[in-house]
C-alpha cells in the first residue's frame, strides 16, 4: 500500500472522508429515519445513498493508496550532465522510437508521456499522483462524488417540498449539505469532464501545453473511443468499468529494476 506523508494531502483526505460521512449521517439519521419512519421509500433512499458513499470511498481508497505507475529510480545515480548542456537539440533528450525520454528533475529515463510528480498528474485530494494504474479509480471517485452530490441536493430539495415542517436541526444540516454538495460537486464534475476529454483526445494537459498551434490542430489517427476507454478502465462490459476493481495494482517496472541499473 502506498501512502504519502504530505500534510496538504492528508488534510484533503480527512476533509473528503469527513464530508462523505457527514452527508451519510445527515441523509440517513437526520432526514430519512425521522421523516420516512422506516417506510419502503425511506429504505430505498438509504440504500442508494449508502451505496454511492461506499463506492466513492472505495474508489478514493484505491486511487489514493495504489501505485499510479512510478518509474523506479536506478540503483546508481545516472549522469546526464553532458546531455543537458544542449538539451534543446540533443536527440537523446527527445523521445526515441519507443517514446523514452530523460527526466530533468530526477535524472533517470522515463517512458513515453510520463511526467515528474507534482505536475499536472498530482492530485492533493487523493494525496497521490494519477497514472496508468490508478486513473480508473480516480475517475470513478470523481464520478461517484458527483453522483452523490447530485443525489443529495435532489433529495434534500424534494424532502423540503414534501415535508415543509422540519426541525431547526434538520434545516441547518440540509443547508450545510447543499452547500457542500454544490461546491464539491461542481469541482469534481469539472475535473471529471477534463479527464474524459483527455481520454478521448489521448493527450494529457502537459502534452497539450507542449504542442504549438500547428501541431495541436494537425489531425491524428486515433483508436476508437471504446479502445481508448478500455486502456483506462480495462476490457469488459461498461458495468465492470463502474466497479473500482479489476486493474493492475502494481507496477511491472518494479519487477525489472535491472533495466534501470547502469
Amino acid at each position: 500500500m502506498l501512502f504519502r506523508k504530505d500534510p496538504c494531502g492528508i488534510i484533503c483526505i480527512i476533509l473528503t472522508y469527513a464530508m462523505l460521512l457527514h452527508c451519510l449521517y445527515v441523509a440517513v439519521c437526520i432526514l430519512i429515519i425521522p421523516l420516512f419512519n422506516e417506510s419502503l421509500y425511506g429504505t430505498l433512499n438509504a440504500l442508494i445513498i449508502c451505496t454511492l458513499v461506499f463506492l466513492a470511498t472505495l474508489s478514493h481508497g484505491r486511487a489514493a493508496y495504489s501505485d499510479p505507475g512510478f518509474v523506479p529510480l536506478p540503483k546508481r545515480k545516472l549522469d546526464f550532465s553532458d546531455l543537458k548542456t544542449n538539451s534543446t537539440t540533443n536527440p537523446l533528450l527527445k523521445a526515441n522510437g519507443e517514446g523514452w525520454t530523460v527526466c530533468n528533475r530526477c535524472d533517470t529515463y522515463r517512458p513515453a508521456r510520463s511526467h515528474h510528480c507534482r505536475l499536472d498528474h498530482h492530485c492533493p485530494w487523493i494525496n497521490n499522483c494519477v497514472g496508468e494504474f490508478n486513473q480508473k479509480y480516480f475517475i470513478l471517485f470523481l464520478f461517484y462524488i458527483g453522483l452523490t452530490s447530485l443525489y443529495a441536493v435532489s433529495f434534500i430539495i424534494w424532502s423540503l417540498i414534501v415535508f415543509p415542517q422540519k426541525s431547526e436541526a434538520q434545516i441547518i444540516h440540509s443547508i450545510v449539505i447543499c452547500i457542500e454538495a454544490c461546491l464539491f460537486g461542481i469541482f469534481v464534475i469539472t475535473v471529471l469532464v477534463d479527464q474524459i476529454q483527455s481520454i478521448i483526445d489521448d493527450r494529457s494537459l502537459i502534452d497539450s501545453l507542449k504542442l504549438d498551434n500547428e501541431s495541436r490542430n494537425t489531425p491524428r489517427v486515433l483508436p476508437s473511443k471504446r479502445v481508448l476507454f478500455e486502456n483506462v478502465f480495462g476490457s469488459g462490459s461498461i458495468i465492470c468499468w463502474l466497479l473500482p476493481c479489476g486493474l493492475r495494482s502494481s507496477n511491472k517496472l518494479n519487477d525489472s529494476l535491472d533495466a534501470y541499473t547502469v
